[in-house]
């Protein structure tokens, strides 16, 4: 799960608009090896919101939520600031693959 959170915060921080849908954090946790269902990915999005490191819009009861980096977020996803319950940023080049996969 701390794995999981780095990987969405990096991913929101770098995309464009700082910004993804929870189905698009289900496919960008795919491609990091982690085959996680939207509930999942949807309890990881509420963790990160109760914390202030991101905002999450529910668009009505179409299961569709759209969430936005937040500024602490930000520092988390840089390396900045470190947060309890979120792995430490592992910086990947361009090029390379993460070595990490879930267990």
């Amino acid at each position: 799960m701390p794995l999981q959170r780095i990987i969405i915060l990096q991913g929101l921080e770098s995309g464009a608009g700082h910004e993804l849908s929870n189905e698009m954090i289900q496919r960008l946790l795919k491609t990091h090896g982690h085959r996680v269902s939207i509930a999942d990915v949807n309890e990881q999005i509420a963790w990160l919101e109760n914390r202030g490191y991101v905002k999450a819009a529910r668009l009505g009861d179409s299961g569709f939520i759209n969430v936005r980096i937040a500024r602490a977020g930000i520092d988390v996803a840089q390396g900045n600031t470190r947060a309890e319950g979120i792995e430490p940023p592992r910086r990947i080049g361009m090029g390379q693959k993460s070595s990490t996969r879930k267990k």
